[in-house]
């Protein structure tokens, strides 16, 4: 029988991890929790509230939450191991943390569901969150004015970890940014390329780099001015599309040279991302064949390749008076014009459950970015990527992150892409 969890996630069940839709259900989760902290005779965790998951079928899941009372919880995150391995995963987790003169209660372990839980700021793999999140004395000074406090902005367990950095006053005087081994020394590198031919003062604005503390594996970033896209009312977006579209002319428009190629929409990474939402999803097994297949005949030819961000999600997008702001070059990649694009129009053409854009709006935006970008691909091309990104970006995360309302909305979107996927040439939006 399926539990409530499973019942509500809707993915086929994991024989490598039995217990996965335990640890997607925060009230087992908290019941968990309180028991392993009174054993450690912490006292009763309070509210528990899963804020991300990053599911790998057959292999693991982590899972990030917030546990207390509020805002001021703290943060707890978990890994779901294979059974044989959890102990010695635990093991050697809370050894780490020992050896870092951290309390050997900052990592505990769920035998029932095989999981090893970290309490912030103990990480499996990011060192020196501490650090990050209260500067010491030694750092307080990295840009030039007073950094006293730090407002955690985002975390990705076991991967990477921004603050907002800002003097005694709460005024933001930078972002720095953790990652594991030499990641942050690559991100400044990135971005640094990503500036050469900007202009300081025009519709494109990229932060600063400050600088990168190879000791601290810490990437230091000016704020770049403008509000995050996503806090923005959907009635702005026509006009914060415009921006967009004139600023990703500009971007397009920079030196390639010192950039990966972009490859998310390879054709094996097609037929990767068909083949894991077919197993999570084998009642939309024959659909996203089809999809696939269809995606795969009609690829668009090779064009002119450009620089790309990578990663046009609405936080890494911000809108001010004169234009837009672009952050996190981390995805910045060579390829073709219409990829960046059509993973844009994506979300406007195909807006996910939680977006309430109404239709008449998401079709103004969508016109104002392609009437401001000046050198448009044809529609047939955005259209396949756009295709392209519902399955490989839109599904694929779905399933990933166990976004219960877009696994759910998961059929329209395969069907939805299967439609602009189509002949060549022609606009079946």
């Amino acid at each position: 029988m399926n539990s409530p969890a499973q019942a509500a996630v809707s993915l086929a069940p994991d024989p490598v991890l039995p217990r996965r839709d335990d640890l997607l259900d925060d009230e087992v989760v908290g019941a968990r929790l309180d028991e392993l902290l009174d054993r450690a005779r912490e006292g009763r965790t309070g509210d528990c509230a899963r804020v991300r998951a990053k599911y790998r079928m057959g292999e693991s899941l982590r899972a990030t939450f917030r546990v207390g009372h509020g805002a001021g919880g703290n943060l707890v995150s978990a890994r779901m191991f294979p059974a044989t391995s959890a102990v010695g995963e635990f093991l050697r987790a809370r050894d780490a943390a020992v050896g870092q003169g951290a309390a050997p209660r900052s990592v505990l372990f769920d035998q029932v569901t095989s999981t090893v839980f970290w309490v912030f700021p103990q990480d499996r793999k990011l060192l020196g969150l501490g650090r990050l999140t209260n500067p010491p004395p030694e750092l307080r000074s990295v840009f030039g004015t007073a950094w006293t406090q730090s407002e955690l902005t985002a975390y990705k367990p076991e991967r990477a970890a921004t603050v907002r950095c800002a003097d005694a006053h709460g005024a933001t005087v930078g972002f720095a940014k953790l990652q594991r081994g030499d990641a942050g020394r690559r991100s400044v590198a990135l971005l640094r390329a990503a500036r050469r031919g900007i202009a300081e003062r025009g519709i494109l604005r990229l932060p600063e780099t400050i600088g990168y503390l190879p000791e601290q594996h810490m990437a230091l970033f000016s704020a770049a001015p403008g509000r995050p896209l996503n806090q923005l009312p959907w009635a702005a977006y026509p006009d914060a599309m415009a921006a967009l579209g004139a600023a990703l002319s500009v971007l397009h428009a920079q030196p390639t040279d010192g950039f990966a190629p972009f490859t998310r929409l390879d054709p094996d990474q097609l037929v990767a991302a068909g083949d894991l939402v077919g197993a999570a999803r084998p009642d939309l097994a024959s659909v996203t064949d089809g999809l696939v297949g269809v995606l795969l005949r009609t690829a668009p030819t090779p064009g002119p390749n450009v620089l790309l961000h990578g990663d046009l999600h609405p936080k890494n997008v911000l809108v001010h008076d004169n234009g837009v702001s672009l952050v996190d070059f981390d995805e910045a990649s060579v390829g073709p014009a219409a990829a960046e694009l059509g993973g844009v129009l994506a979300r406007l053409w195909c807006p996910r459950p939680r977006d309430v854009i109404d239709p008449d709006t998401a079709r103004a935006a969508a016109e104002a970015l392609l009437a401001a970008y000046d050198r448009g691909p044809s529609r047939a091309d955005l259209l396949w990527y756009a295709a392209a990104a519902l399955l490989v970006e839109r599904a694929v995360r779905a399933i990933s992150r166990v976004d219960v309302a877009a696994i759910g909305d998961l059929e329209r979107v395969l069907v939805t892409a299967l439609r602009w996927a189509g002949p060549r040439g022609a606009d079946r939006r």
